[in-house]
């Protein structure tokens, strides 16, 4: 039972707050937004404001707080109910989709569902997902999941549900929409089906729910009073008009966010809720948190000069009251590789020098591709360390795929990597093939490998030559297309063994990506759906795996030893043990977007060029540069003492070495000055990469020109800007993007 609020209490708490803070709190009826500046103490703040309402006497029972992760709705009961004892555990205090879960359970009936309806996981959703494609007679398009997952996931967000999606499809332009309604329809009916719901449908339905059923809408919109909601500025679509209903008859809505940390556009966020929270209620109240309890003035001053380079954004001074603390380091290194090296003897001077611990240090990358060469320096090391928010890099599946392909060259019997590239990619050597063969090989107690063979051994060898069709003994009784596929995928592995004999490493890799379709079937997710980020994330690995096999090359000459692919394969083996170091007091390695909402002394933004952060092309749309600003804004604001900003004056791309520019967000910071764009590397190694003279044919390109890139393909080039070496082309790629590059250093070859 609910305890009695009527009662008046006074919060003692609430005399630690700032005068801004305080105003938040005490704010009575009526919207109210809170823009929460980086380290302001938000999340004290929205704690209180709750805890504030119900000493006042609002009843529990009758507020809704709503955030976005299930640990910070844990945080903020936990603080609640220290406030006011006994009372705070009442409140309504959910991630918007368990509150959505709740409702639908509540009012299951009314919603048409069961209310024991399952929720489905990532997993059992490309499980559909591939039945389905088999259904459709695609089941080679099976890795292609994750694509079609997010298409259905960003129209639930948009509340598009399969009916409406599939009417927008009969008129759009966009090559596979057509195919995406389809499957979206038959997701959907598998979905009813099984009586499930996935994490889409738990808004997407509330919504509908509350929109459908009038008394339902009404008794809530009555029993919520209060209505606030944190990090609003990564809402959804389906979450701002959620809000909207929660929050339509008292008015009373709070939501706390900070436009400048908007970073999930990719993901449906859009910052307009919040930017346009004004509009939507013209008599809101605006409080500014301004005064920064976390980083150093220093650290500050670099993050707001930054920022208020972004137009779109909500004016603000952040200041703080810290020491000025040490100056930001930038440092350039000749290389990856360097700045990878770089980083660590830092780390080690730090805990040797001034007694840092390593579970207070942290190191930031714009792509998980860059987490392998910290990974593998710190191992070397022997730092400990702890990968957060991603899979290592040498599990992550397309690593495994091709060095399961590169131990099938060292050893062709190895079982493991056999049955793991049988077919992949997809060249029709069935899950039901290969348990027959597998049953064979047991019956026959021989090697997978050998069963493969003696499937496709000749019937006759005395048509060998004669141009007939072959003949197989066939004593599994298999498919005609089945044994082909067999025989093409056993030649492959010959073909990649005998020129494994005599070529490197590197190269060998690459012709095992390139002959078995592996590379191919990336740059087709790529082209499917250019923002496809799952997909342009696994090509960005694969390039990574490339550069790993190039360095491991070139340190053995350096040591004069001779390297090989069994070499490479070996320290592999050793520098990723399963027994990986992960305790608590090791360096945290993540990508920017996983590093919102916490805080260490010591931060490392690394990778701070450009084209890598910001990601992209130079003439980038400007709400993606934006995008990408507040990124960097929330990489440099985590950082309480201590930070660095580092970048490569040189980066492989698939096993070659280009040069790149130092990040414009280094000069906005008013880190680096132009003068400071180009100067020698660290330690005195200057670095010049020299042009590319198949790019650069008498130091000019011709507009119209045909090239082709290692990512992004074929296209031509559609002009030129600039003058001497600063010349810059626009190419348009065939798959449709366009990109600019700096003409001396362009990594294009003419066609």
């Amino acid at each position: 039972m609910e305890p009695d609020t009527g009662a008046r209490a006074e919060l003692p708490e609430l005399k630690g707050l700032n005068p801004r803070q305080l105003e938040a709190v005490e704010h009575g009826r009526g919207p109210l937004l809170i823009i929460a500046g980086a380290g302001t103490g938000k999340t004290r703040t929205l704690t209180c404001r709750i805890a504030k309402l119900i000493a006042d006497g609002v009843p529990p029972s009758r507020i809704l707080a709503v955030t976005f992760t299930n640990k910070a709705a844990a945080e903020m009961r936990a603080r609640i109910e220290a406030l006011v004892p006994g009372r705070g555990s009442f409140v309504w205090m959910h991630t918007f989709h368990s509150f959505g879960a709740r409702l639908l359970r509540q009012h299951a009936a009314a919603a048409g569902l069961r209310r024991d309806f399952l929720i489905y996981d990532d997993g059992d959703q490309k499980k559909i997902i591939g039945d389905i494609l088999a259904s459709l007679g695609r089941e080679d398009e099976k890795n292609k999941a994750g694509l079609y997952i997010n298409i259905i996931s960003r129209a639930k967000d948009d509340l598009i549900d399969a009916g409406s999606y599939a009417i927008h499809a009969q008129t759009s332009p966009a090559p596979g929409r057509a195919l995406a309604a389809e499957i979206y329809t038959r997701y959907e009916a598998a979905l009813n089906a099984a009586g499930a719901l996935d994490f889409g449908d738990l808004l997407r339905k509330a919504v509908e729910l509350l929109r459908n059923n009038d008394a339902i809408r009404e008794y809530y919109q009555e029993m919520f009073q209060h209505v606030l909601v944190d990090e609003y500025q990564d809402t959804n679509h389906a979450q701002y008009v959620l809000t909207r209903i929660m929050s339509e008859k008292h008015k009373n809505l709070c939501v706390v966010g900070d436009p400048d940390q908007s970073i999930y556009s990719w993901r449906g966020a859009d910052i307009r809720n919040i930017l346009e929270f004004e509009r939507d209620f013209p008599n809101a109240k605006v409080v500014a948190l301004e005064l920064n309890y976390r980083s150093t003035s220093k650290i500050l001053a670099a993050a707001d000069t930054l920022i208020k380079y972004n137009l779109r954004r909500k004016p603000k001074n952040l200041y703080t009251e810290n020491p000025a603390g040490e100056d930001v380091s930038v440092m350039e290194l000749p290389s990856e590789t360097d700045e990878a090296r770089w980083v660590a003897r830092e780390i080690m001077r730090l805990v040797d020098e001034d007694g840092a611990s390593l579970r207070d240090i942290a190191v930031f990358y714009r792509t998980n591709a860059q987490s392998r060469s910290f990974e593998d320096v710190l191992r070397r090391m022997q730092i400990p360390h702890r990968l957060i928010g991603a899979t290592r890099f040498y599990d992550r599946a397309e690593i495994s795929d091709a060095l399961a392909y590169a131990r099938l060259l060292v050893n062709p019997q190895d079982p493991v990597s056999l049955s793991r590239v049988v077919n992949v990619p997809a060249r029709g050597i069935s899950k039901q093939t290969v348990d027959k063969l597998k049953i064979f090989a047991a019956e026959r107690g021989v090697s997978f490998y050998d069963a493969l063979a003696q499937s496709v051994q000749p019937a006759d060898l005395g048509l060998a030559g004669t141009g007939a069709a072959p003949s197989y003994a066939n004593p599994l009784k298999l498919t005609a297309a089945a044994l082909s596929a067999i025989k093409k995928f056993l030649e492959l592995l010959e073909t990649l063994h005998a020129e494994a004999q005599t070529a490197s490493a590197a190269f060998i890799m690459q012709r095992a990506l390139l002959l078995s379709g592996y590379w191919k079937s990336m740059e087709d997710a790529c082209e499917k759906n250019p923002h496809d980020k799952d997909a342009q994330s696994r090509m960005a690995n694969l390039q990574e795996l490339m550069n790993a096999m190039k360095e491991y090359e070139e340190r053995r000459q350096d040591s004069g030893e001779e390297p090989s692919l069994p070499g490479y394969l070996q320290e592999v083996s050793l520098i990723t043990p399963t027994d990986e170091a992960s305790g608590r007091n090791g360096v945290t390695l993540m990508t920017v977007h996983l590093a919102k909402g916490l805080e260490f002394p010591v931060v490392f933004v690394t990778g701070l060029e450009e084209g890598l952060f910001p990601i992209g092309s130079s003439d980038a749309p400007d709400d993606e540069l934006e995008e990408e600003r507040r990124l960097c804004y929330v990489a440099m604001t985590r950082a309480r003492k201590r930070l660095f900003a580092t970048h490569a004056a040189t980066r492989r791309l698939f096993g070659k070495m280009y040069a790149n520019l130092p990040s414009r967000f280094l000069f906005e910071s008013k880190l680096m000055n132009q003068a400071d764009a180009v100067r020698p590397g660290a330690d005195n190694m200057e670095f010049v990469a020299p042009p590319n003279p198949k790019v650069v044919p008498a130091g000019r390109a011709l507009d119209g020109q045909r090239v082709r890139h290692a990512v992004y393909g074929t296209g031509r080039i559609l002009s030129q800007s600039g003058s001497g070496e600063n010349v810059k082309i626009t190419v348009l790629f065939d798959q449709g993007g366009r990109q600019t590059f700096m003409l001396r250093y362009a990594p294009l070859e003419i066609l």
